[in-house]
């Protein structure tokens, strides 16, 4: 994706177009090219909800908003998402629920230990140590052999290995 940048007149800088407003001029979009930009364009705002939950605790609305668009985009157009977007997308979920959680007061948790089949003392997307906070199992992924645990940080579970939701 090429950025495209517009000097804004009241904010006295330049600031990213999203790219589905501003098309290239004299260029015909096919659709499968729309909808790559649109995933684009979703992620991107997923990214920039990221960078500003590294100063303020008051995206977290914003960045449940990004996540439901792209977990809606997902589900709408699930084949146009690459591996590297669904990765991306993934890594970006770690680092906002590690960043959101960074402005929460400082607090000690009891370590719990690995249960039968564990085979990660942490969580796979944000590395936070499985500890007295993942209490919640996730229904929809969890199987008779198997319980997934729900990371309270980052809502990770089965499901994203499974496939049924991006983030």
């Amino acid at each position: 994706m090429i950025a495209q940048f517009r000097y804004n007149k009241n904010a006295s800088r330049y600031q990213l177009t999203n790219q589905l407003e501003y098309p290239m001029p004299n260029a015909t979009l096919s659709a499968t090219e729309k909808q790559q930009r649109r995933v684009e364009a979703a992620i991107e705002q997923l990214r920039v909800v990221v960078v500003k939950s590294r100063g303020s605790a008051a995206v977290a609305e914003e960045a449940a908003d990004a996540i439901e668009q792209l977990n809606a985009l997902y589900a709408e157009i699930k084949d146009v998402f690459t591996a590297e977007d669904v990765r991306y997308a993934n890594v970006l979920r770690g680092y906002l629920g590690e960043r959101l959680a960074a402005h929460e007061p400082k607090a000690s948790h009891t370590k719990k230990a690995k249960r039968k089949g564990d085979k990660l003392d942490h969580c796979w997307r944000c590395k936070t140590p499985v500890d007295e906070r993942f209490n919640d199992e996730c229904p929809s992924c969890s199987e008779k052999a198997y319980k997934w645990r729900v990371c309270p940080v980052c809502a990770a579970c089965g499901c994203q290995r499974a496939g049924k939701v991006l983030i």
